[in-house]
């Protein structure tokens, strides 16, 4: 008796069998879970491309590229038409185009775009592959533009753009408002109130400055006619190196709600001690594009902030210059101190044994001398808030010290506002980054992510052992 050779394991098909959809939701966006998403059916045959980018911080925008023609054959049609083709004399009328009447897809319509993998016949799934399987929300909106082609090379088609419920807050404000000794937390809440935003501020991750939310340190503020309500807000995050985003309840739950979040950058929050949000990304396995730039002669040394005290009778100078200790560093390769104000950003992986970061303006320092950069008659200011202004600047130019612009297997969990994990590049690249930027694109070539991730600094590697 012959018996069989054992069949090999097979890889299955995680990976390689993208999905995606796209549902309507109600007009408005609002707290807690949304119950009346429902996908346009209609679509899953004509859907050529979705492109979806989402920023750390601004509004994400989304792009739908839909074929536009009816192209159903004779054999359908005398089984019956689709319900909203016309029909004239018993034929369909011509030309079968199949969007043009605005009724399926319409300006100001909300929308949700998931994306997935479709569920892999192999048991035996890391839990990564495994939550590749689940339907991820990815961004959520109205239509603002529609764009029609018609042409003999592709034929007719259909491209649906929007951006995420942001958007609210780009209307402009109809009168000026002045804010008089109002602390900046409740500046945030009238201006949400003002736009009639629906949705509630998250808890940040890191708390405020102490001084946003102290009525006796509040200075005064106004809100111009005419300046949009995110440009208002975008000027408050700008100072404190703080974020604006929309992001879902749970990656697990597409239908889970939406939370508005305004707080410090994430890039600050250490990576999660169990790594289960953060995504490796590995030379050999899933890395398709890796593209590092390194800025060092741009970076500055030292920050400085100086304008006079905000109140009329304190003629006193404000000064605050970040980093505070200006005593120079001991020769490499010494470890960054704990006292460097990008301590929190220069994440390691200890587990890995990977070497302590050097910071972009210590490198500047290093190899260039010094490259203070003095920021003067600044207004509105007093000594807490200057010094918050001069850190936030101080660490905004460190984050332009080094970008890999990455390409990737379709990945929709991984995003901005994560971290990622690259390996296999050896030092000076492998360690943690944070992504900055990233486009999640739905194609004939399947399903691909793009994405900037920065780190403002990078290890020391000896030469020649010494």
């Amino acid at each position: 008796m012959t018996v069989a050779a054992p069949i090999a394991a097979r890889p299955g098909q995680t990976y390689f069998v993208p999905g995606v959809r796209v549902l309507r939701l109600s007009k408005m966006p609002h707290p807690g879970p949304d119950v009346e998403a429902e996908e346009i059916v209609e679509l899953r045959q004509d859907i050529i491309s979705v492109s979806v980018t989402r920023p750390c911080t601004g509004s994400a925008q989304y792009c739908i590229m839909l074929n536009n023609w009816f192209d159903s054959l004779p054999r359908d049609r005398a089984q019956g038409v689709g319900p909203r083709e016309q029909i004239i004399a018993g034929q369909p009328a011509w030309p079968r185009f199949k969007y043009n009447d605005f009724q399926v897809l319409d300006f100001g319509m909300r929308i949700r775009i998931d994306m997935r993998y479709f569920p892999d016949p192999e048991a035996t799934l890391s839990t990564t592959d495994q939550q590749a399987q689940k339907w991820v929300p990815m961004v959520s909106g109205p239509i603002s533009d529609i764009r029609f082609t018609f042409s003999d090379r592709d034929g007719a088609r259909l491209e649906v753009c929007g951006e995420d419920d942001l958007c609210i807050l780009k209307n402009k404000n109809p009168h000026k408002v002045d804010y008089w000794a109002r602390p900046e937390k409740e500046i945030v809440d009238d201006v949400l109130r003002r736009a009639s935003f629906p949705l509630p501020l998250a808890p940040p991750a890191i708390p405020w400055p102490k001084f946003t939310e102290s009525t006796g340190k509040a200075l005064a503020e106004a809100h111009f006619e005419g300046q949009s309500y995110l440009e208002y807000l975008m000027k408050f995050a700008d100072r404190w190196d703080f974020e604006i985003f929309i992001e879902y309840v749970s990656l697990d739950d597409p239908n889970s709600g939406l939370e508005f979040h305004f707080e410090p950058s994430r890039c600050r929050t250490p990576p999660d001690q169990l790594l289960r949000d953060v995504y490796i990304v590995e030379r050999g396995t899933n890395l398709v594009e890796f593209n590092p730039n390194l800025k060092v002669v741009d970076q500055w040394t030292s920050v400085t902030f100086t304008g006079h005290d905000h109140t009329w009778h304190n003629p006193a100078m404000i000064s605050a210059t970040t980093p505070k200790d200006p005593n120079p560093l001991p020769p490499w390769p010494s470890p960054p101190p704990s006292t460097d104000p990008l301590a929190d950003e220069l994440h390691i992986d200890v587990a890995r044994g990977d070497e302590p970061l050097v910071s972009g303006p210590e490198w500047r320092r290093r190899k260039f001398g010094l490259n203070p950069e003095t920021k003067i008659n600044q207004r509105s200011i007093d000594a807490e808030r200057a010094q918050v202004m001069s850190e936030a600047s101080y660490r905004k130019r460190a984050r332009e010290f080094l970008k890999v612009n990455t390409v990737t297997i379709g990945l929709p969990r991984f995003r901005a506002g994560k971290h990622v994990e690259y390996r296999g590049m050896r030092p000076p690249f492998d360690g943690f980054y944070y992504l900055e930027n990233s486009q999640h694109t739905y194609s004939d070539d399947g399903l691909r992510t793009n994405f900037t991730a920065r780190r403002p600094g990078m290890p020391y590697r000896p030469k020649d052992g010494t």
